[in-house]
């Protein structure tokens, strides 16, 4: 009997002690008994599963402390020690890599963007080596590690298997670089645009829906499909491919390094349809003031793109499609344009946004996936027993 009892009380500890962090990660600090009340557990339950989180070195117990003038007993106040471990976010772009350490509340602690060559798999896995390690980072502190690579990857493997845009990343080449800088944690490689879509999920305009696509819209072409309230990465791990969808458009003078529908819409497009030698900022300052050469090109790429959200519309049905990539800077001049041109379909079209995020998408999307890592690894119930 004494041996069940036992059990069942260590359980209890182990499970306390889980809803506890999970609370106390969403608050930060607080008092005990605030704790308390919110997980509805009595006082004595959450000092116990504190002093193991505290031997964790996951929550620092203050002694209480009585304000000037004050009456009755002082708290005694509990914070999340978000600076007990961190998790490294590396995003690879051609030519450059941004790296991002951020702690265990996902603020960032170090934001580093460094150059990137590229001539060879040897070299850029020497040239990301030397980034990691001039930035500061400090490997033994890194608990995980989640990677971005412009092309298909294996999630499992961490295997770059294509990439048109960036040739030399295929194989491990972006694995060898960062183990290679002494990080010593698990290492995660998956697509950017599928991270970018988690990103907005997480620190985007806050969406509940179950169904939503991210588009990534810029020279090049891409979206990350949540389905169901999961993301969805089709048979051959690149579902979202959108840069290859083929609507029988006649060629454009968009090169024959992208993809028909990349040719079609993408940004090297419509700076071509501008008709004048301009940059995407200069182009969509004009357009912002209305000027006719940029308001037009803009009008023509939209009523294109919108035929893609047709397809996306008749296949899939999404709640809402969000806009982002170097397309954004655009804005509503964009967005109006593409409500405007979906008008005449058929089908309910899905609602659209534009991201709110930009480039840091793919940051945040690194930094959710290495701290869910985290969660499902050291915070659970577990992780936990194993203390």
């Amino acid at each position: 009997m004494t041996r069940t009892v036992a059990v069942g009380t260590k359980f209890m500890l182990e499970n306390n002690a889980a809803a506890i962090l999970t609370h106390l990660r969403a608050v930060r600090r607080a008092p005990v008994s605030a704790i308390a009340k919110d997980t509805g557990l009595s006082r004595q339950a959450v000092t116990r599963s504190l002093a193991v989180l505290e031997s964790m070195e996951l929550a620092e117990i203050s002694a209480p402390e009585r304000a000037a003038g004050g009456t009755g007993r002082p708290p005694q106040m509990v914070r999340f020690r978000a600076e007990a471990g961190q998790v490294l976010s590396v995003v690879v772009n051609p030519g450059t890599v941004r790296i991002v350490v951020a702690d265990l509340a996902g603020e960032f602690t170090t934001d580093v963007t460094a150059a990137l060559r590229r001539s060879s798999r040897r070299s850029l896995t020497d040239s990301l080596r030397k980034a990691i390690e001039r930035s500061g980072v400090d490997p033994a502190g890194i608990w995980h590690a989640t990677a971005s690579a412009p092309g298909i990857v294996d999630p499992v493997t961490g295997h770059v298997g294509l990439s048109v845009s960036m040739p030399e990343v295929t194989g491990d080449a972006i694995l060898a670089g960062i183990q290679s800088a002494g990080i010593t944690a698990p290492v995660y490689v998956d697509n950017d645009v599928k991270l970018a879509t988690e990103g907005e999920r997480w620190r985007g305009t806050p969406h509940v829906e179950d169904s939503l696509v991210f588009v990534d819209w810029g020279e090049r072409i891409g979206a990350g499909i949540v389905l169901r309230g999961e993301l969805y990465r089709g048979a051959s791990n690149d579902a979202g491919d959108l840069g290859y969808l083929d609507l029988a458009a006649p060629k454009t003078g968009g090169g024959d390094d992208l993809g028909p529908f990349e040719r079609w819409v993408g940004t090297r497009e419509l700076l071509r349809l501008a008709g004048r030698p301009v940059a995407l900022p200069e182009l969509a300052a004009a357009a912002h003031r209305g000027e006719r050469w940029a308001t037009g090109a803009v009008g023509k790429v939209a009523s294109r793109f919108a035929k893609g959200v047709a397809a996306i519309r008749a296949l899939l049905d999404p709640e809402v499609v969000v806009l982002g990539g170097d397309i954004v800077v655009l804005g509503e001049v964009l967005l109006d344009a593409v409500i405007g041109a979906l008008e005449t379909e058929e089908l309910r079209q899905p609602r659209l946004e534009l991201s709110t995020l930009g480039a840091d998408a793919i940051v945040y999307g690194a930094v959710r996936h290495s701290l869910a890592w985290v969660e499902r690894e050291r915070f659970d119930v577990r992780a936990i027993r194993q203390r």
